[in-house]
């Protein structure tokens, strides 16, 4: 799927002007380039742009359009606001002329102030009792044909196990039909050394907090992206950041969907460090309809 450094390099994006960038796209087997990719660009564009003392605590974007993943993108930085305290810098990401993805992101000097958190659910099972996904997606797909097993890696994500390793408790779900609480998550962790600079722990953090989110709200209905009956499309994606993170320790990725409706289903995020440290949180909203074989 991609080496190493094909991921980091297409992720840490190449630096045209001061408030220009262009980042290369990641073949991941879907129709169009991932959201987690772009997210994760213009948030790594948009930090190399700001006081070295200013680390993001928030980002909100939408997605206007699909990505070509065959063709480079262009990232315009806009340096809105430069203050003591905090930066704010718009992002737009570019494709033949065209907007495909608008964020707004927000830096802050660190401070120190009151604290407290909200701590992981009880009952996520520990990562040493889970097999890695693409271990058990291998058995899996012997008893599947080549074009179920291929919609399987596609649609959830299998990335490669020796760069990112994902261990998901109810990934089981995916071949047995039924209804799911809209409530789940996955333990992640990257194996090559990242180094110690703040903005790829958080540029990774960022392509990482796309996956499986949309498809939390869908777990309720009986039917998923896998069957083939229902198409989706991420609508918008916020981030906030609450503190030091480091993907290459194990962190937790717990996932729900609190409401569904109107064709659209909002899903939220958080990630935990393995210590039980709330690091992230996510929010987005999503675009669901059951396709219509027979339109007309």
């Amino acid at each position: 799927m991609f080496t190493w450094d094909e991921f980091k390099n297409a992720l840490h994006v190449e630096q045209l002007d001061k408030y220009l960038f262009r980042g290369a796209s990641l073949d991941l087997g879907l129709i169009r380039v991932f959201g987690g990719q772009v997210l994760a660009q213009c948030l790594n564009a948009g930090y190399r742009s700001v006081d070295e003392d200013k680390v993001p605590h928030s980002l909100h974007g939408y997605f206007l359009r699909p990505g070509d993943f065959n063709k480079p993108i262009i990232y315009e930085v806009d340096p809105i606001r430069n203050g003591r305290s905090f930066s704010t810098r718009r992002v737009v990401a570019r494709q033949n002329g065209e907007a495909i993805f608008n964020s707004s992101i927000s830096f802050h000097r660190i401070e120190d102030g009151p604290s407290h958190q909200i701590d992981l659910p009880a009952g996520v099972p520990d990562k040493d009792s889970i097999q890695s996904d693409a271990k058990r997606v291998d058995e899996m797909a012997k008893s599947l044909s080549d074009k179920m097993a291929k919609r399987i890696r596609s649609s959830y994500l299998i990335f490669p196990e020796n760069i990112i390793e994902l261990r998901s408790p109810f990934l089981g779900d995916l071949l047995k039909p039924g209804k799911y609480d809209p409530e789940h998550g996955f333990w992640f962790k990257i194996h090559p050394e990242v180094g110690e600079d703040p903005v790829m722990h958080m540029t990774l953090l960022a392509f990482i907090s796309d996956k499986a989110l949309m498809s939390t709200g869908i777990r309720p209905h009986g039917e998923g992206f896998i069957t083939g009956k229902m198409m989706g499309a991420s609508l918008d994606h916020a981030m906030w950041f609450h503190g030091n993170i480091n993907v290459n320790d194990w962190n937790y990725y717990h996932l729900d969907s609190p409401r569904s409706g109107r064709a659209r289903t909002f899903n939220r995020g958080s990630f935990y460090s393995e210590q039980g440290r709330l690091i992230a949180s996510t929010a987005q909203e999503g675009l669901f309809r059951f396709v219509d074989k027979n339109p007309g």
